[in-house]
C-alpha cells in the first residue's frame, strides 16, 4: 500500500514490525524482501511520487570544506530516492577493499567479498543484470582484440548497467500492492527516540512541511538515509543522548568519503577507431556493459596506493549532426522542444551529416555498441577510493529547516594519499597508451600541481559513504557488522553510510547486498 501522510489525522501513530525509514534503493529493497512474509513493514518518505522543490530544499546544505555540488543536486527526497536520478551504474567491490591495508587508516571490514558474494548475486537480481561478464569475453563476442596491458600494472573490466534503475517506478506497483507493506508518503522523519538508557528505539517522529505530526513505532527501525541525512538524522536525534544516537563514541559523520573524480585532460591519438572498439559500451541481450580501466590490487600494495579506475569518454563537437540528433531526440521525449532559433538551428546540425547518422544507428542497432562520434575530444576520468579521515565529516550547522531540523555542514577533504594515488595511476595510463600506441597524454600539467590544485582538479561523484561505520568494536565503529547500531538492540542502518573504506566502485550494488542481509538476519530473529 502507498498512503499520503497529508491525508492522516495529525498525532498519527502507525505500528508495524518493521519501520524503515527512506524510500531509495535499500528502503525498497529491503521492503520487497518482507512482501508476503506475514511481518507487517512501515516505508517513511519524505517526498511524494514526483519531484517537489519545497520538499527537496530540505537538503540545503552548509559547505565549509571543498566545493561538494551533490549535496544537494545529487540526492533527492522522492519516492525511489537517488534511484529517480541514477543511471543504474553496477559494480561489485573488489576482495582488496574488503581486507586491512596497513597504508590506509582504518581499513579493513569486518567481513570477507566471499561473505558478500551471495547477496551480490541477489542484488543483481534487484537491478534486473546478470551475472558479470569479463572485459576480455565480451571484446572475443565482438570480434574485438583486447589492449595488451601489464596486468601487473592495469586491468580491464566492465560495469554493468541496469535496464531500469528508478526504484521509484521500477517497485511502485509491487510496493502499492502489497498487502502488509505500507508505505507512507510526505512523512519526514525529525527524530529517533531511544528509551531512557539508549539501549533500544521507542519511537520514531514524523511530519509533514505543513506540520501535522506523527509516530511509527516498530519492533525493529532501520534507517536508510544514505550516507549525508544518515548521519544528519542520528546526529539531530539528541532529546535522551545529546550527543545523537549511536554517537558515544563521537563517530557519526566522521570518516565521510566520495569518490574524487579527477578530470586528466585530452587524449591525443591518430587512432580513434580502435579506441572506439576498446572503450565505447557493448550491448549484449539488452544490457550495457562500460569499460573500466583499473589498478591491479598489486599495483596497489606494492606502491600502497588508493583503489582507482577511469574510463575514456568519446565526446561530440558542439556542431554535430549527432549531438544535435540526440538533443531533438531528449526534447520528442520530454515534450520540451527549445525555441524556434535553437529548434531551426538542431535540425539543421542534424541534416548536415546523415551518413554519419546512419553510421551511428547502423553500429547501435546493429553492432550493438555506443554510438560515439567520429570527431571531437577525447578526455579521460578517474574514480578514486578515499581513505577514512575523522575530519572529512557530516556535522549539524546552526541553521534550521522548515521542519525545526538543523540542517547539515559538510566539510568535505582529500589527503595526500588520494592526491598521490591520482597521479601514479595517470602516470601508469599515460605509459601503457604510449606503449600500445594507443595514444598519448600530456602529463606536464599535472606533474607540477601542489595540493591545492589536485583539490581543483578532483569533483564528487555524488557517491556519499562512511559517515556511520562498521567496526566490531564501539570505540571504531557506529555499526556491528550485520549494520546494527552499538548498544542500541533495534536499531540498523541500511546504506553506504556503514562503508568502513568506499572502494574505487560505485556504491549500489554493494548497498543493496548489505540491505538484503539485514532483511536476512531480520527475519531470522523474527
Amino acid at each position: 500500500m502507498i498512503k499520503d501522510f497529508r491525508e492522516f489525522q495529525d498525532g498519527s501513530v502507525i505500528t508495524a514490525d518493521i519501520c524503515i525509514v527512506g524510500a531509495g534503493a535499500a528502503g525498497i529493497t529491503i521492503a520487497r524482501e518482507f512482501i508476503g512474509t506475514g511481518y507487517t513493514v512501515v516505508l517513511l518518505e519524505s517526498g511524494g511520487t514526483d519531484p517537489e522543490a519545497e520538499t527537496q530544499r530540505l537538503y540545503d546544505s552548509e559547505i565549509v570544506g571543498l566545493p561538494h555540488d551533490s549535496i544537494e543536486q545529487g540526492r533527492a527526497r522522492i519516492f525511489g530516492g537517488t534511484t529517480t536520478l541514477w543511471g543504474g551504474q553496477a559494480l561489485r567491490f573488489d576482495e582488496i577493499d574488503f581486507e586491512k591495508r596497513d597504508w590506509i587508516p582504518l581499513s579493513g571490514w569486518p567481513m570477507s567479498r566471499g561473505e558478500l558474494e551471495p547477496y551480490y548475486k541477489r542484488a543483481e537480481r534487484v537491478l534486473q543484470i546478470g551475472a558479470p561478464i569479463a572485459y576480455r569475453h565480451l571484446c572475443a563476442a565482438f570480434g574485438v582484440e583486447p589492449p595488451d596491458f601489464d596486468s601487473i600494472k592495469l586491468v580491464a573490466e566492465c560495469s554493468q548497467w541496469s535496464p531500469r534503475p528508478n526504484f521509484g517506478q521500477e517497485y511502485r506497483e509491487e510496493i502499492r500492492r502489497a498487502g502488509n507493506i505500507s508505505a507512507i508518503l510526505h512523512a519526514n522523519v525529525t527524530g529517533i527516540i531511544a528509551n531512557s538508557s539508549s539501549t533500544a528505539v521507542e519511537k520514531i517522529e514524523f511530519q509533514t512541511l505543513e506540520g501535522k505530526k506523527g509516530i511509527a513505532k516498530a519492533r525493529f527501525f532501520i534507517v536508510c538515509c544514505g550516507g549525508i541525512e544518515t548521519a544528519r538524522l542520528l546526529l539531530a536525534s539528541d532529546r535522551v543522548e545529546s550527543c545523537g544516537v549511536g554517537n558515544w563514541n563521537d563517530l557519526v559523520g566522521r570518516c565521510y568519503q566520495e569518490h574524487p573524480m579527477f578530470w586528466y585532460g585530452k587524449l591525443q591519438t591518430k587512432n580513434r577507431t580502435r579506441l572506439q572498439d576498446l572503450f565505447e559500451s557493448f550491448y549484449r541481450k539488452g544490457l550495457k556493459y562500460f569499460p573500466i580501466i583499473k589498478l591491479s590490487g598489486k599495483f596497489q600494495a606494492d606502491k600502497r596506493l588508493l583503489n582507482i579506475q577511469g574510463s575514456i569518454t568519446l565526446e561530440d563537437t558542439p556542431d554535430s549532426a549527432i549531438l544535435a540528433m540526440k538533443s531533438l531526440f531528449r526534447a520528442v521525449r520530454t515534450s520540451s522542444y527549445p525555441a524556434g532559433g535553437e529548434l531551426r538551428r538542431l535540425v539543421g546540425n542534424a541534416l548536415t551529416d546523415p551518413l554519419q547518422l546512419f553510421r551511428v544507428a547502423y553500429r547501435f542497432r546493429v553492432q550493438n555498441r555506443a554510438a560515439t562520434p567520429p570527431h571531437g575530444p577525447i578526455t579521460f576520468g578517474g574514480q578514486c577510493e578515499m581513505a577514512p579521515n575523522p575530519d572529512s565529516r557530516v556535522m549539524l550547522s546552526e541553521e534550521r529547516d522548515p521542519l525545526g531540523m538543523r540542517r547539515v555542514k559538510l566539510d568535505w577533504r582529500l589527503g595526500e594519499l588520494e592526491r598521490r594515488t591520482a597521479w601514479e595511476y595517470m602516470k601508469v595510463v599515460a605509459g601503457e597508451f604510449e606503449r600500445l600506441g594507443l595514444g598519448s597524454y600530456d602529463l606536464a600539467p599535472l606533474r607540477d600541481l601542489n595540493d591545492a590544485g589536485w583539490d581543483a582538479l578532483a569533483h564528487d561523484s555524488a557517491h556519499h559513504m562512511g559517515t556511520a561505520r562498521m567496526h566490531e568494536s564501539p570505540q571504531f565503529g557506529v555499526v556491528d557488522s550485520e549494520c546494527k547500531v552499538h548498544g542500541i538492540s533495534n536499531l540498523f542502518i541500511g546504506s553506504s553510510a556503514v562503508f568502513p573504506t568506499s572502494s574505487r566502485s560505485n556504491p549500489t550494488m554493494t548497498i543493496l547486498a548489505l540491505s538484503i542481509r539485514i532483511a536476512d538476519r531480520l527475519k531470522q530473529i523474527l
